[in-house]
């Protein structure tokens, strides 16, 4: 191979991993387990996945102290896939990756709460590997408003 075509296949993976790295994405899907469900749900509604993009974190509020442990705990998995293709296979089997959250849903005030996973906790490694969220991971967050408002009538 010539050095030519070695130096443009390096500087397209550089770029395709500089690409990756700036949060293009986005979310095509939720998977809810847990809680009170009675089998696992896949949601696709296009606001609710808007505002759950890994990398803009508008589903995340302020920190909390903690939640209710008599509160349903559900996994939600945010699914997402490159918004550029990053390769010609990304065209017809993009690549998909996971951030994983819990969430905790008080009934009676609709309120929703989001914990990030912290260090030897499922799901921490691989979001990590996403984004890093200092003083964050291991704690709970109060949902955002509008995220919670439009993912709590799936938990029904």
């Amino acid at each position: 191979m010539s050095r030519t075509r070695v130096a443009i296949l390096l500087f397209a993976l550089v770029a395709s991993t500089l690409v990756q790295a700036r949060g293009n994405s986005k979310t095509v899907r939720l998977d809810v387990t847990g809680g009170d469900l009675a089998k696992p749900i896949s949601i696709t509604n296009r606001n609710l996945l808007d505002l759950s993009h890994v990398y803009r974190g508008q589903f995340l509020g302020e920190l909390v102290n903690g939640v209710d442990a008599e509160w349903p705990r559900y996994t939600v998995k945010l699914v997402f896939e490159p918004e550029i293709p990053l390769s010609p296979a990304d065209l017809t089997n993009p690549t998909q990756g996971v951030y994983q959250i819990q969430y905790s849903l008080n009934w009676r005030t609709g309120e929703g709460y989001v914990y990030l996973p912290g260090r030897g906790e499922p799901g921490y490694r691989e979001n990590t590997g996403k984004i890093i969220r200092d003083g964050h991971d291991g704690r709970w967050h109060r949902a955002s408003e509008s995220w919670a408002s439009l993912l709590n009538p799936y938990l029904h």
